[in-house]
Order: C-alpha cells, then structure tokens, then sequence
C-alpha cells in the first residue's frame, strides 16, 4: 500500500517529538488561551503536493460576532468571512494594508 504525502509529513513530525493538533483544540471558547498556546507551534501546508512550514511567532485573538475588532463582528457574513462561520481549525488568510496575507 503506497503512502501519502501528508502520513510521511505527519511521521516526520512526530519523530522528533511534535503532533497534529486536534479539531478540538481549535474549538475551545477561550481565544486569547488559543491563539497564546499556538505561539512556537509549526503551520504546514501540503498545497498541490508542496509542503511548507513555518514556526507560529504572532497571533491575535478575535472572539467572533461579538468582537468589534474581528471581521465577523456583527454577523457581517461575506464570502471573505465565510471561514469564520464554520468549525474550528481552519485559516482565515485575507489581505491587510494591501501588502501582507496573514495567517
């Protein structure tokens, strides 16, 4: 049986001790605990069969529709805020100062 991209990826990292975050992790009420646990933690993509990684060194903590600094705040639902309706553990990547795509 041949073995995907994201199982090696996924062995490499546990070998030297690091391990996937769980859905549930993400899904915690706590946001400014989460965004202070994901500092130092690694971020890997495997986009179209490309694998990239990066240490977490910044985060900012939103608490969703009733966070006046967030994008959804209000129930502002748009296609670009659509992510932050969902489950936990996804990215939400938009552009900021027409320079940088956080993370």
């Amino acid at each position: 049986m041949k073995e995907n991209n994201d199982n090696k990826i996924l062995k490499s990292f546990s070998l030297l001790g690091m391990k996937r975050l769980g859905a549930r992790f993400y899904r915690g009420n706590d946001v400014v605990f989460i965004a202070r646990a994901l500092l130092g933690k690694i971020l890997v993509t495997n986009l179209n069969g490309i694998i990239t990684a990066g240490r977490v060194v910044e985060t900012e903590a939103y608490n969703g529709v009733i966070d006046k600094a967030s994008h959804a705040y209000g129930t502002r639902r748009t296609n670009r805020t659509e992510v932050m309706y969902s489950h936990g553990g996804l990215a939400y990547v938009y552009l900021c100062y027409g320079i940088h795509h956080p993370v």
